[in-house]
């Protein structure tokens, strides 16, 4: 079983064959176990819950051990991540508290049982209601620039250089660069490559090959992301997309 979903920004899994080495990345990652609890390493830490907030930037380690498990990798700058980050605060990891973990393990075995789209989709709802952004500051004007330019992605070589958005925000890269980290806590240089690793699932989650995703996203060679994606995930990007379900909720 290897559901993986796309939710705007957001990557989920749900499945019992992930086997990831020790790594870390700008995204917040949350687990949560199908059945009993989690073992997982953090910042060196062996963790057991049921389930897990873990940080931006905070090396981990985790398998599943044949066992179903949720996982979702939560882009920081979205609404759903920065109410995340409200929980971590600077902490390397959150663990939920035993009334939520109660009320999402049941959702999640019902999912396992019935295994239907729509309740694939009611859980990960569920999930997300759990952090409620309504009364989230906004981002300065020119950092919400540059994450509106992101979105509108279409790979260009002068597109993945700071310079660029440095003079669509009218400021010097060093001044962008020190905005960009304050605002949302991650290095432009990093996001702008996170962003190009999420293009390329986006395109390979509608079909198109790896080689054809990794030069379309702005990597230079299938290899250069396969190791980008080794460095961020823990994972190959064949693992991953092996004997994968594909989804998209938006």
């Amino acid at each position: 079983m290897n559901y993986i979903i796309k939710h705007g920004r957001n990557f989920i899994a749900i499945s019992n064959k992930i086997e990831a080495d020790r790594h870390k990345h700008w995204l917040i990652q949350m687990f949560l176990s199908g059945q009993k609890e989690i073992n997982i390493e953090v910042k060196g830490q062996q963790v057991t819950c049921c389930a897990i907030l873990v940080n931006i930037n905070t090396p981990h380690t985790f398998k599943t051990e044949g066992k179903p498990h949720f996982t979702m990798l939560i882009d920081p700058t979205t609404k759903l991540g920065r109410a995340m980050k409200i929980l971590l605060m600077k902490h390397p990891f959150y663990i939920f508290p035993h009334e939520k973990n109660v009320a999402m393990q049941q959702k999640f075995q019902s999912i396992l049982i019935q295994r239907c789209h729509n309740d694939i989709q009611s859980f990960i709802q569920t999930i997300i209601s759990q952090f409620p952004y309504s009364n989230l500051d906004n981002f300065d004007d020119r950092v919400n620039k540059i994450l509106n330019l992101l979105d509108r992605y279409v790979y260009k070589g002068e597109f993945q250089q700071v310079n660029y958005f440095s003079k669509k925000a009218n400021l010097s890269e060093s001044r962008l660069g020190h905005l960009f980290k304050e605002e949302t806590g991650i290095p432009l240089k990093s996001y702008i490559v996170l962003r190009k690793l999420q293009k390329a699932y986006e395109l390979i989650f509608n079909g198109e090959n790896i080689t054809t995703a990794a030069l379309s996203a702005g990597f230079d060679s299938p290899s250069h992301l396969a190791y980008t994606n080794k460095m961020m995930t823990g994972m190959s990007a064949t693992s991953i997309i092996k004997d994968s379900e594909f989804l998209k909720v938006f």
